[in-house]
């Protein structure tokens, strides 16, 4: 369960207008005396990207949003907090004002990451600043990604346990709609400290909205396989499976490799659908209409991108879903779980010969389904140049058969 909000900042002025390098034709009909227009209708921040950054960290700062991830300009590391250090807003902003020389060169994108936590919910937020954008573009934009706490399994918790803990947890019917309230209250603070930082701003802002992915069954294999790892870690090379654009674009998912975040999401898809598996003492669609009729629907999807519909409407697509309910039987922190309960499960997917690392990117996507890649960001380049991606992703047998025919099948959605 994934809980996802966006605020999107669009400047009056501030930026410098783009003009492109004259081609031999308009040098050409420049000396006959025409007019030649370099117009591009994009606007470049890169006169003014640090001064930007600054305030996207002062705002930070004014709403109590103090714990700094990690600076990156493109592809350059500017700040990266390795040693999980509290109240670094400040070592983040040295940082920059160090490294001002790579920020008055051309970049693409200017990538500011903050965690925060409070209410139940700990949250990931990344900002980034576009190096052009057209007029009525954001120039900057903050997405969140925020997980419940209390549905994780704790350090040392076996599977029986944390199935008895989480069903206890999600029979509360108001957990969910009080998590969805303290992400929005953080949205707001957010932008209210955005607007004194940035006075002469337009902002437009996506509430918070409460969402599973089923996940793949890459992703089942990989939680199996790490179920003693019970933390979310920092993942060496960020997964940008889709672009800040996308629908439901998650940041927790982007840097975090979270192999119970997995476990989760089974769990509550069994809450919804399949209760009677745990004798959690709901029925069928109880929970789904409960969070609905509190504010907080629940809309299911799964990792091809399609969205089924909201909880309360379970009905309607369930049967989608059913093979989770075999999955879940099984004891993941045994190590001989029984491996052939996922014979069945996503059964259009490619089967996988290994578990996926964190500094691997985690594996989170499966890119035979033609939307994702493994650890390198197929969605930014694919606005450039996607070859280069696939000739990476499908170096897998699981996807060769995929960009051998038709490489733009993998880069469905670009992050500009």
């Amino acid at each position: 369960m994934r809980l996802t909000a966006q605020t999107r900042v669009l400047l009056q002025g501030g930026g410098e207008e783009v003009f492109r390098k004259p081609s031999f034709w308009d040098k050409f009909k420049g000396f006959l005396g025409s007019d030649v227009d370099l117009r591009t209708g994009e606007i470049s921040t890169a006169g003014n990207a640090l001064a930007l950054t600054e305030q996207v960290q002062h705002a930070f700062k004014l709403a109590k949003v103090t714990n700094a991830v990690s600076l990156v300009v493109d592809k350059d590391i500017v700040y990266q907090d390795l040693h999980d250090r509290k109240d670094d807003a400040d070592l983040l902003l040295q940082a920059a004002r160090r490294g001002a020389a790579r920020f008055a060169q051309p970049f693409e994108v200017i990538r500011i990451v903050f965690e925060w936590e409070g209410g139940g919910i700990s949250v990931l937020i990344e900002a980034i600043v576009r190096g052009k954008y057209r007029p009525g573009e954001p120039a900057v934009v903050l997405s969140y990604g925020a997980r419940i706490d209390a549905l994780r399994p704790a350090d040392g918790e076996d599977t029986d346990a944390a199935k008895e803990r989480i069903g206890k947890a999600l029979g509360d019917v108001n957990l969910v709609p009080v998590a969805k309230n303290t992400l929005d209250g953080l949205v707001g603070k957010v932008e209210g400290a955005l607007s004194r930082t940035f006075a002469a701003a337009q902002f437009e802002t996506d509430h918070a909205d409460v969402n599973v992915r089923k996940p793949s069954g890459q992703e089942v294999r990989d939680m199996a396989g790490n179920w003693q790892n019970h933390h979310a870690d920092l993942r060496q090379q960020p997964n940008y499976a889709y672009g800040w654009n996308s629908r439901y674009y998650d940041p927790w998912g982007a840097y975090y490799y979270d192999p119970m975040d997995t476990f989760v999401s089974l769990m509550v898809i069994d809450a919804v659908m399949h209760p009677h598996h745990h004798h959690w003492g709901w029925g069928p669609g109880y929970l789904g209409s409960s969070w609905s009729s509190y504010g907080a629907p629940v809309t299911f999807w799964d990792h091809h991108g399609h969205v089924y519909g909201t909880a309360d409407h379970y009905g309607d697509f369930h049967h989608h879903f059913n093979d989770v309910g075999h999955v879940t039987q099984n004891d993941f922190s045994s190590a001989s779980w029984d491996d052939s309960a996922l014979s069945g499960y996503d059964a259009n997917q490619s089967s996988f010969d290994s578990y996926a690392s964190s500094g691997g990117g985690g594996g989170s996507w499966d890119c035979a389904d033609g939307t994702a890649s493994t650890s390198s960001d197929c969605s930014s380049d694919c606005s450039f140049d996607c070859s280069a991606d696939c000739s990476f992703d499908c170096a897998a047998s699981d996807c060769s058969w995929d960009c051998s025919s038709d490489c733009s099948s993998d880069c469905g959605s670009s992050d500009w």
